[in-house]
């Protein structure tokens, strides 16, 4: 447990959701663990994808796991829903089989474990942007708020005092020598692929869902990390907002 840090922990001390810290972990191309905390042998079934459909009893030790890459999704849905169940997950275990050297085995976990918690590296999380750029911390992580008419001046890129994702991808864009215009267009183009039905990567942030507003589709689009349920839910990116986000950074 030295070298991992708890994911609920970290999302808190950034003033975030867990599910939406995971899901930008994930983006990133890294992996969330499981830690599993007692000491004693946990079942579990050994799987055989892509070569057997056969599965068979199998116990592994305490430790730290990986997820697989479809798990990771799958708990990253849990999360959001507020939940912490770890039954039907899977996970990647290395293990010496005595014969071909080191072996990783996939394995699904068959049955609720409540000593079992969900961590992450501390290299994946220093690699990712602070949550915002105004926002305080424990031991002085991110800087402090600057003067209160600076934060006022920057109100409408910000919700709850986290920014908003579009500064994220403005932020990425402009240094590749991207256009404002350019810029704009290609956001309304991922609105429309995304059509809050599917999950796209938003170039700086991560995975998130995006729409065109029904009545101002070339003007305001919408965006939400989870799918959209109604025709006017989810929060607004204004192009006067990108506008003025775009100069700021």
């Amino acid at each position: 447990m030295i070298d991992y840090l708890n994911l609920e922990d970290v999302a808190v001390q950034r003033g975030e959701k867990s599910d939406l810290l995971a899901r930008k972990l994930v983006a990133n191309g890294c992996y969330l663990y499981l830690w599993f905390d007692n000491n004693r042998k946990h079942k579990a079934m050994m799987l055989f994808p892509g070569v057997s459909k056969k599965e068979m009893d199998y116990e592994f030790d305490q430790g730290t796991y990986p997820l697989t890459q479809g798990s990771r999704e799958a708990l990253i849905k849990i999360l959001n829903k507020g939940e912490s169940t770890t039954e039907g997950l899977e996970i990647l275990i290395e293990s010496d089989d005595g014969i071909k050297g080191s072996v990783t085995y996939q394995v699904r976990l068959t049955k609720e474990d409540k000593n079992v918690c969900v961590v992450v590296n501390p290299d994946d999380v220093a690699k990712l942007p602070p949550p915002s750029t105004y926002q305080t911390a424990p031991g002085s992580m991110y800087p402090p708020p600057p003067e209160n008419n600076n934060f006022e001046n920057f109100e409408e890129e910000t919700t709850s005092g986290k920014r908003k994702p579009h500064t994220f991808y403005i932020a990425t864009v402009k240094k590749d020598g991207t256009k404002r215009g350019d810029a704009w267009n290609k956001l309304k183009r991922l609105a429309s692929e995304s059509k809050g039905g599917k999950q796209i990567d938003l170039s700086g942030f991560g995975k998130i869902y995006l729409k065109r507003d029904r009545e101002n589709s070339e003007t305001v689009l919408r965006y939400k990390h989870t799918e959209f349920e109604q025709p006017d839910d989810g929060n607004q990116i204004t192009k006067g907002a990108f506008d003025r986000a775009w100069d700021k950074t």
